[in-house]
């Protein structure tokens, strides 16, 4: 039996996915492209804005146009939030949400078996420990946390994911020597309230199982997302262990007070200029960040503060996003809701300043020596590469030699497409 997988969102989805087919894998299944022909699509679905949703339900009518026998498997935060709306889907056959998804490949049997529908969404309440034993990269996804209490007037995901849990810290390290047992060199800790990890947990928290996880030999270790309240003085102080990776994400989100507290973010603009200015001394340092723009009552002057203050952060790269209006959350009941095409027009002007800003700090690091990450092969201009990254989270090209994946010393030498083209030492 084959399955094939579609992921929607974010990384914590995208780990999810892996933990799935793992468990189908183990029961003898093979895993194939989501464009072959298969006997099981699995859609994990998001809902972080209203074209998430909308897209979540154009691939799941797709998979059922790839093989109208198939049996289609919808799971994750769209079905969780919007279970009435999956279930009108034509062709839909299992649906579980955020959680029971380690119950799936029995649910699969079930509905072969009788061919009756199986809808399976409950409140998360456990971390579900899927481990991605399925993995074909030399940096992989580590999820250690779910759920999130913070409710930000914006984001419908606290309603998705629930409230926070944390993986059991020996199943973390476990899970990190597997990895690194086979072939993995960097791992990246990630979850919906990251920072929040241990809060369920007594007398753990993130920086603890960092530091236990920076013991484990020829892994080096990166986070995926803090807000800023959570990136205390422990963490700080990691970014001087050579495993730990000199990058963080830090939401921002908008560069206006009165915009973060109508989004209801617990820190102001002051407070995030007193950590980046902590952090700066750290070099070189990968900063990057998440804005909202177009966000209710957002005028003009407030969008160009953000850009002003954006600027002098000198984030290394940034993801800009319009602001979406989610029904069930606050912002959505919020005046002065901005026309679309105001909210892309200041999404363009923004993601103008974050290339500038890569570009500039990309110039800055030119000569420098790297130890760089090989991922994978790709093709420019006709040219085969390596592609790698940095710990500082820049995308390196090598001329493709005789080399293997894993660490490489590289030479950074000038900017080349999305990133910097390298020279390995050994050959300069």
């Amino acid at each position: 039996m084959k399955i094939a997988a579609c992921t929607l969102g974010c990384k914590v989805n995208q780990y999810d996915t892996e933990g799935v087919l793992g468990l189908f894998k183990q029961n003898g299944y093979e895993i194939v492209p989501f464009s072959d022909p298969a006997d099981i699509y699995l859609i994990n679905t998001c809902t972080v804005t209203a074209e998430s949703d909308k897209k979540s339900r154009q691939i799941i009518r797709r998979a059922r146009e790839h093989n109208p026998e198939a049996v289609i498997v919808v799971m994750g935060c769209y079905a969780q939030t919007a279970l009435e709306e999956v279930e009108k889907i034509a062709g839909v056959d299992i649906i579980v949400g955020t959680s029971n998804r380690d119950r799936l490949v029995n649910l699969v049997s079930e509905y072969q078996r009788d061919h009756k529908k199986r809808i399976l969404v409950t409140d998360p309440a456990v971390f579900e420990d899927l481990k991605a034993t399925y993995h074909e990269r030399t940096r992989a996804y580590i999820k250690i946390e779910d759920g999130c209490e913070n409710y930000c007037s914006y984001c419908k995901i606290p309603y998705a994911r629930g409230k926070i849990r944390s993986k059991l810290p020996e199943s973390v390290l476990d899970e990190v020597k597997f990895l690194a047992d086979t072939g993995v060199n960097e791992v990246v800790f990630t979850g919906i309230h990251l920072g929040y990890y241990g809060k369920d947990l007594q007398g753990w928290n993130l920086a603890k199982i960092l530091k236990k996880t920076l013991k484990i030999p020829g892994i080096r270790v990166r986070l995926s997302s803090l807000d800023p309240h959570e990136v205390d003085e422990e963490i700080i102080e990691l970014l001087s262990e050579p495993s730990f990776c000199r990058h963080l994400h830090i939401p921002l989100q908008s560069g206006t007070d009165k915009i973060l507290k109508a989004m209801n973010r617990n820190y102001d603009t002051t407070y995030y200029k007193l950590l980046v200015e902590k952090l700066q001394k750290y070099a070189p340092l990968g900063l990057t960040t998440d804005i909202i723009v177009g966000f209710p009552t957002e005028t003009e002057e407030d969008f160009l503060n953000t850009c002003a203050f954006v600027e002098e952060m000198k984030f290394t790269r940034l993801h800009v996003f319009p602001f979406s209006r989610r029904k069930g959350t606050k912002a959505y009941l919020l005046p002065d809701q901005l026309p679309r095409v105001e909210k892309q027009r200041r999404a363009k002007e923004l993601i103008a300043i974050g290339k500038k800003l890569m570009l500039s700090y990309h110039k800055s690091q030119i000569g420098r020596q790297a130890e760089v990450i090989v991922e994978q092969e790709t093709k420019l201009a006709e040219r085969s590469y390596f592609l790698g990254t940095t710990e500082d989270y820049i995308k390196v090209y090598i001329p493709k030699s005789k080399i293997s994946r894993g660490f490489l010393p590289v030479r950074l030498e000038k900017i080349y497409s999305t990133g910097m083209l390298g020279c390995l030492s050994d050959t300069v």
